[in-house]
């Protein structure tokens, strides 16, 4: 959870510096001089999840469910997003289970307080009903942190925050604030480290990461598009990017990413690192100096510090706290892994990831010596694109994920359990969740990619989307791990239901559309081609002016065909929005005796909204 109570860089950079420089030669002193928590090992998690409404559209009023919320939820940049902080427990023989219990208690009083306004939580990855539109500045939580990060971010960039992602589709937009971080829902696990064996152990969260990402992806779609099968790994490094086309030509790191290089020598100087490397975004006005405080016997807090971290997403985040002893502790914050698709799915990765990092084997206390930090980053990026069909350069062999994670991780995992002395059939309970999924390689992302498809290809995106969420968020309340998912009977959807739908569901994206002057000769025959009934037309600047239809092509005699479009389009259009609901279009489409009406935001086309598109879901509307 971020630091809220900060202002701009610039109000107070020059005693936040000395503040910064202050905190991290505290953290030095504290490590020599072995200050530290001893003997205790926690674990702590972070649920980010969203909200929906009764048309599993995202819902922006999480900022009014928290009037109603203990103070263990949180908001997040995008208003139909909440986090909810666990409690620390021991790592021990106990701590997941207590975990979990906590977990299904908060997801329970969610579920309540949702009830309440008619709105519901998913947990996901990435919410596949999230619109363009939907990231506009209106649903950004109105906290100044967000505003302050959103302005910051974009006067470093020069310019609009960009993305542009290829997988199984290709996905370029573009927005003016720093939204597209709302997309992202993660389930982030915290782990307490000894100082002393820090590094070593940093260093073997890195080179895990790419099998723990594969069996855990759950963010196959974004705006509509099939991407990664962790999509939020592309979008939030791209989101959040500080650099432009002017200094790429450097080797300047983004500010969320894998890292460049092992750890080495004392955990400060990873915090070193990220003052060397990335300027300041945040500050706050801060009083207490941390040298100052450990001369007087007192344990500082290290705000500073800890606030230009919060800025610095790393995939695996190092951490400073002060334990409810009053001791400090480092942990590592595993910040990859994605929300979803179920709470026990959640739990089963917790464990896998916590049992890996418990049972490291000595031989990889010196994986910095041994391989190459760029094998470990390759391997990482290869399980964001493809998850459980990847194939990763392991100790010099190429080795399916499967095979790496049931062969050698999972035991590991198992002994690294056994080791705080949790109980054999808790193990087992959890690790053969991860060993089914890997086994019959369905994960979340596995599982929605299949089903949007066969919807998208029936129905289109705007219904597959809203259908899969539906039954995504179905199968999640039965508690069934995602590997025992059944898939969507396509059959059998649902029907608008209570009236409240918009156009943004049913709308087609894949459009054709064509230039004004273009000739008639190319109207018609890309209308014959694609088999289609009405062809937009547009201006140079993208600006929707005008639309052929069948009907325009009917009655236009023979000799006319040297004419361009622009000379037989309509160009007084009956248009709508997103938001327009589904049965006013309809309404629409019957009074204007129309059969098509432009989807528009601004002056620009976003898509097509036809008769057949009704009929080929509601029959006679």
């Amino acid at each position: 959870m971020g630091d809220l109570n900060v202002s701009p860089a610039s109000e107070f950079r020059q005693s936040f510096t000395r503040k910064l420089l202050r905190d991290v030669e505290a953290l030095d002193v504290m490590l020599r001089e072995n200050v530290f928590e001893k003997g205790l090992q926690r674990i702590g998690a972070e649920q980010e999840f969203c909200l929906v409404d009764a048309d599993f559209q995202p819902a922006a009023e999480g900022y009014t469910l928290l009037k109603g919320l203990p103070a263990a939820f949180t908001t997040e940049i995008g208003k139909f997003n909440l986090e909810a902080n666990l409690d620390p427990f021991l790592f021990d023989g106990e701590g997941l289970q207590k975990t979990e219990h906590q977990l299904h208690h908060l997801w329970n009083l969610m579920e309540q307080e949702a009830r309440k306004h008619q709105l519901s939580p998913v947990l996901t990855g990435i919410l596949p009903t999230i619109r363009h539109s939907h990231l506009d500045s209106s649903y950004m939580t109105p906290r100044e942190r967000y505003a302050i990060l959103s302005k910051a971010i974009h006067q470093m960039r020069g310019a609009d925050f960009e993305i542009n992602i290829q997988g199984a589709d290709e996905l370029i937009a573009r927005l003016d604030t720093a939204m597209f971080e709302a997309c992202n829902t993660s389930w982030q696990m915290h782990l307490q480290l000894a100082p002393e064996t820090f590094c070593e152990q940093y260093n073997w969260a890195q080179w895990i990461s790419a099998p723990v990402l594969a069996a855990c992806a759950n963010s196959p779609l974004l705006l509509g598009r099939e991407l990664w099968h962790e999509t939020r790994i592309a979008l939030f490094q791209q989101s959040i990017d500080t650099r432009s086309s002017s200094n790429h030509l450097r080797n300047k790191l983004n500010r969320v990413g894998f890292g460049q290089r092992w750890l080495t020598g004392s955990p400060a100087n990873i915090f070193k690192d990220q003052i060397c490397r990335f300027p300041l975004v945040l500050a706050a006005d801060i009083e207490e100096d941390a040298l100052d405080a450990l001369a007087a016997g007192r344990i500082p807090h290290l705000r500073a510090m800890r606030l230009h971290n919060g800025t610095v997403y790393s995939w695996n985040r190092p951490c400073y706290g002060i334990s409810e002893t009053g001791h400090p502790h480092l942990r590592i914050e595993c910040r990859y892994v994605p929300a979803g698709p179920t709470l026990i799915d959640e739990m089963a990765n917790f464990a896998f990831w916590a049992g890996l990092m418990n049972g490291m084997p000595e031989e990889y206390g010196t994986v910095c010596d041994t391989v190459l930090f760029q094998i470990a980053k390759a391997n990482f990026y290869r399980a964001a694109r493809s998850s459980l069909f990847s194939i990763f350069n392991w100790k010099g062999r190429q080795v399916p994920a499967p095979v790496l994670i049931l062969e050698e991780l999972l035991p590991i995992a198992e002994q690294g359990l056994y080791g705080i002395g949790m109980d054999s059939r808790q193990i087992n309970r959890y690790l053969s969740i991860i060993e089914r999924r890997v086994l019959t390689r369905e994960n979340g992302a596995v599982w929605l990619t299949r089903n949007f498809r066969k919807m998208a290809h029936c129905y289109g995106t705007g219904v597959a989307v809203q259908e899969l969420t539906r039954e995504m968020q179905a199968r999640q309340r039965s508690g069934i791990p995602v590997h025992e998912w059944d898939d969507v009977d396509c059959h059998n959807l649902y029907a608008i239901g209570n009236g409240r739908a918009t156009v943004g569901r049913l709308m087609k994206t894949d459009l054709f559309t064509i230039g004004f002057e273009e000739p008639m000769e190319l109207v018609r025959s890309i209308m014959a081609w694609k088999k289609i009934r009405h062809l937009p037309v547009e201006d140079d600047e993208g600006r929707l002016v005008g639309l052929v239809t069948a009907t325009n092509l009917r009655d236009l005699p023979e000799e006319h065909s040297h004419l361009a479009a622009v000379d037989i389009m309509v160009s007084n259009l009956i248009t709508v929005e997103e938001d327009t609901p589904l049965d006013e279009a309809a309404a629409l489409l019957k009074k204007h005796a129309i059969g098509c009406l432009p989807v528009v935001k601004g002056d620009k086309l976003v898509g097509l909204l036809t008769d057949t598109d009704f009929r080929m879901l509601y029959g006679n509307y």
